[in-house]
């Protein structure tokens, strides 16, 4: 019996603390993660640019210091600079791309804009730019599902854009890219390599040259859906949709996707 009460005794203890925790005070509220800015580098480039090379490595040593999902590049070839497709060459100009060109008035290659904040700028102020952005805070979270169909050559998209806490008005861009593309390429040192890999290359914009309206209230969700056709000499395996919302502030938030890995 002297066992059983001290037993007893610790019983009711345990059980009288318990009770006298608030309700209230039972659940701790943890915070979600803040979901940090991607940055999204348009890189102007030109297959007879010799600087442009260059440019090229800076981002490269971006993404392996960042991740390339999280610094994530276009290269629009574009302007005098850049070669269109012919029977003899494997030009990759577009009149998107020149399009863009003349709209951010680049005055020389390579030239990007960095998170669309202010005008084009030279690589070499790349790296800083790209760092500043990477201490912002997204105002928008953005998912990519996109499925292909090998047969007809066809990938569906479809984009998930939520607010974080506050609202966003502005506009979605979807962008085909390749990468792993053969061409030739003016060096640094004025040789042509026609051996040369090109990488993200801007192919057509999937809903439009400057995308559709998005609006979103407070932590509200939207989504949107469109289809690409794959053109013929392109590898879909190679293929990725960049997407990403912008407005007069500059881009908000960016994501890519494969079109063949999930």
């Amino acid at each position: 019996m002297n066992k059983i009460f001290p037993f007893i005794a610790c019983i009711l203890l345990m059980l009288s603390s318990c009770n006298s925790i608030d309700e209230d005070d039972r659940l701790i509220y943890v915070a979600p993660t803040a979901v940090g800015r991607c940055v999204l580098i348009e890189d102007f480039t030109g297959q007879t640019c010799l600087n442009c090379p260059r440019a090229a490595l800076g981002i490269e040593e971006l993404q392996k210091q960042y991740g390339a999902d999280t610094v994530i590049a276009v290269a629009i070839h574009s302007g005098p600079l850049a070669l269109k497709p012919s029977a003899s060459v494997v030009g990759l100009r577009t009149d998107l791309g020149d399009l863009y060109y003349s709209h951010w008035k680049v005055e020389s290659q390579p030239s990007g804009l960095i998170n669309r904040k202010g005008a084009p700028t030279n690589d070499s102020q790349w790296a800083s730019l790209v760092h500043n952005e990477l201490q912002q805070q997204a105002t928008v979270n953005i998912k990519l599902t996109v499925s292909y169909d090998a047969t007809t050559k066809r990938a569906h998209v479809k984009t998930a854009m939520t607010s974080l806490g506050a609202a966003v008005s502005g506009k979605l861009q979807l962008w085909l890219v390749e990468d792993g593309i053969k061409a030739i390429q003016r060096m640094p040192d004025g040789k042509y390599n026609r051996e040369y890999i090109h990488n993200h290359v801007l192919r057509k914009a999937i809903n439009g040259d400057w995308g559709e309206d998005v609006t979103l209230d407070k932590t509200a969700t939207m989504e949107k859906e469109a289809d690409v056709q794959i053109d013929n000499g392109q590898m879909a395996e190679h293929m990725s949709v960049v997407a990403f919302v912008y407005n007069d502030e500059g881009v908000l938030q960016v994501t890519r996707q494969s079109i063949t890995k999930p």
